[in-house]
């Protein structure tokens, strides 16, 4: 007999409809009021948060003013008055000017500091770049441009952005720190009032972002500085300001001041100039993102939520026995469940959407407790096919290179050395051919790894000597197969085999704490610690293919925190490290 169901709808549907005309009617009014203020106070914390951006900056602009001023007196620039004819006399006073700049000066501030330039009256070039040496390497039109405005403040430091450089370095390579902003000072004599030269500051780009890099407008705000002609010195990235009406708006703000727009009714915009450079900082936040209401908002959102508890909680009586009790039910089961209990069901009740969700629940326990069967069976043999696939990956380099040597040695030694080597070479080929088992013991790697340097040791003769020290306590613990060959193969080929007199391999096995550290070392030339890095990360580069299968075996059978380390070696040579768990038993 199939069970009659209600329509939760209906019975719920008049309720929340009287429910919500009143919490709505007041969230509007308390909407307009939280706009108005919100807004109000997020035009008030944007301009300070500008205004005290651009007194930090402004304070570090004029720390690099007033390290220029020992510079206006004339026993810091006496050596211009020698001659500057000759290359050597050039050379010698471009010495004192770098000492100068850099210990006595800037010595405090050469993270920011680029470069440095003076060009004298007489157009002679002292820098500490030394690419720049001659006055017709320097841009004549930026020149001109920056001459002509030292001219209405000739006492004043002026400041420039990146656009009128007046030089620019030819850089072999890329660098994380770029060229920003340029000092320049006129250098009148003090006493004579003389003109002795210009100095250019050349600043880096960390200058400005150390000052401004951490400010941040809100959670999607942005600013940038610019200078007094308008061209952009630093900006966050942000599409805010590729918006037309949003340039146009910067564009025509006045050159002096501060004040705050809204542009297009959508964003909130601040401006303030310094007195100190003329830059001008421009800050925008959209309008939507306002502060948290005040406490007259919150007292509001209260009084709301007082009123609709207490409401909620007489329907909820008034309710309770129609459909509180299969929802609660319902409910318990579900924040009870877990893969131990998947196999119980619920039982069907008679509200329409309430045994909806029931046959529906049961029907997901059954679903989910299949697609967990399924993915255990799936994961497993997903992980049975990937190690071996990596195991079999790595190809013994060495096998030509060792059947080579046999036969060469049958022509010229006796066959007692050829016995050794066929013997030890049966050996690792019994080991590698075994390999396909998940587990074996620390002995037993180490004896693998012995027999083939026993079968290198043909091969390199007197080249190659090897050492291999075990913790007796480890010989036990289980570990997987073939993950020292390629690291020792690997050193050979890359070490010893380029030493015209020979090379040490080192393999070391420690416990530290929990973990079993396996060391080899070999002499030789040292390692390249990023460069390795990134080959064992690479998935593209064929080589090293050994060793990038080795770290990822450990790491999918261990985790992350396990595998390959490169370390600096105290001795002349390579230093690769492989941490492992330590365990007693196979891992499952």
């Amino acid at each position: 007999m199939i069970k009659k169901t209600i329509s939760i709808r209906s019975l719920l549907l008049s309720v929340f409809l009287l429910l919500m005309i009143f919490p709505l009617t007041v969230a509007i009014i308390t909407y307009k009021k939280e706009n108005e203020i919100s807004q109000k106070q997020v035009s008030q914390y944007l301009l300070q948060t500008v205004e005290q951006t651009q007194r930090a900056l402004d304070a570090n602009l004029a720390e690099i003013d007033r390290l220029t001023w020992p510079l206006l007196y004339q026993q810091s620039l006496d050596f211009l008055d020698n001659s500057l004819e000759t290359p050597y006399q050039l050379f010698q006073a471009n010495q004192k000017f770098r000492d100068m700049v850099y210990i006595y000066l800037f010595r405090g501030r050469l993270d920011h500091i680029r470069d440095i330039y003076l060009v004298t009256a007489d157009h002679q070039v002292l820098s500490t770049n030394t690419s720049l040496y001659a006055f017709d390497q320097i841009d004549a039109g930026h020149f001109r441009y920056i001459m002509d405005q030292l001219e209405s403040e000739p006492l004043k430091m002026n400041w420039f952005s990146d656009k009128w450089a007046i030089f620019r370095s030819q850089e072999g390579f890329q660098t994380p720190i770029h060229a920003s902003v340029t000092a320049v000072r006129r250098l009148n004599d003090s006493n004579t009032s003389e003109l002795r030269g210009y100095l250019f500051v050349q600043l880096n780009d960390r200058f400005i972002s150390e000052n401004v890099g951490n400010v941040r407008i809100g959670s999607t705000g942005s600013f940038m500085i610019s200078d007094a002609a308008g061209d952009v010195i630093y900006q966050q990235d942000s599409a805010l300001f590729q918006n037309l009406s949003m340039s146009e708006t910067i564009q025509n703000l006045p050159k002096q001041g501060q004040g705050i727009q809204v542009v297009d009714a959508k964003w909130l915009l601040a401006f303030n100039t310094s007195p100190t450079s003329g830059w001008q900082m421009t800050a925008v936040v959209p309008l939507r993102e306002l502060l948290v209401p005040n406490q007259r908002v919150l007292q509001y959102l209260i009084i709301i939520a007082g009123l609709g508890t207490l409401i909620f909680i007489i329907v909820s009586v008034l309710l309770a026995m129609a459909i509180s009790k299969p929802v609660i039910h319902l409910a318990r089961l579900m924040s009870t469940t877990s893969i131990d209990n998947l196999h119980m069901r619920e039982n069907v009740g008679s509200i329409r959407e309430i045994s909806i969700l029931q046959r529906n629940f049961n029907r997901l326990r059954e679903r989910i407790q299949q697609l967990l069967l399924d993915n255990e069976r799936q994961q497993k043999e997903k992980r049975e096919a990937l190690m071996q696939a990596m195991q079999m990956q790595i190809q013994p380099h060495f096998l030509y290179n060792t059947l080579d040597t046999i036969y060469w040695m049958s022509k010229e030694y006796e066959a007692d050395s050829i016995s050794k080597l066929v013997t030890a070479l049966g050996r690792f080929f019994r080991f590698t051919l075994h390999s396909g088992q998940e587990w074996t013991s620390m002995k037993k790697e180490l004896d693998h790894v012995e027999n083939y340097l026993q079968i290198q040791s043909f091969r390199y003769k007197d080249k190659l000597k090897y050492e291999i020290q075990m913790d007796p306590s480890l010989q036990h613990i289980y570990v997987m197969p073939l993950i020292l060959q390629p690291l020792v193969e690997n050193a050979l080929e890359h070490g010893i085999a380029k030493m015209s007199k020979g090379g040490k391999v080192s393999i070391t096995v420690a416990r530290e704490g929990e973990r079993v550290r396996l060391s080899v070392f070999n002499t030789g030339s040292g390692i390249d610690i990023e460069k390795a890095k990134k080959l064992l990360q690479s998935t593209d580069s064929s080589e090293h293919v050994g060793m990038r299968n080795v770290d990822q075996r450990i790491k999918m059978a261990f985790g992350q925190e396990y595998g390959i380390r490169f370390s600096s070696s105290q001795e002349e040579g390579a230093l690769v490290l492989v941490y492992i768990p330590y365990q007693m038993e196979a891992a499952k």
